[in-house]
């Protein structure tokens, strides 16, 4: 019987950013400023957070979603809440090369968790 992504996931237990793991939980109740979500990623504690859920798709989803913060405040890419003292270049030639290097960082780091997701 094949595992789910959930299964999967709780067996891998953590995504490596280089700098640092985030060990990555599910848990019933998620909230980040009063407000109800699906996943979240503490980097206070290095923690990804997942709702319980039973659908692989949303898993999938949210678990992308919260992998991209990691990536992108890996490369330097940190959001106004995220403490970053430097302006955020936007262009698009930058977002690029960022996930790109990000991406690649990602896979090579954590090759179980890519296979997961992205098969």
């Amino acid at each position: 019987m094949q595992k789910t992504l959930r299964q999967q996931i709780e067996e891998i237990g953590v995504l490596k950013a280089g700098w640092t793991s985030f060990g990555i939980k599910f848990k019933k109740n998620i909230e980040y400023g009063g407000e109800a979500c699906m996943g979240l990623t503490d980097f206070d504690s290095c923690e990804i957070l997942i709702r319980e859920i039973n659908n692989d798709d949303v898993i999938r989803a949210t678990m992308i979603h919260e992998m991209w913060h990691v990536i992108f405040s890996t490369m330097g890419v940190r959001a106004d809440d995220e403490d970053a003292h430097t302006q955020l270049v936007r262009t698009n030639e930058f977002l690029v090369e960022q996930a790109t290097r990000g991406s690649l960082l990602f896979k090579q780091l954590n090759p179980q968790l890519w296979k997961a997701l992205y098969g």
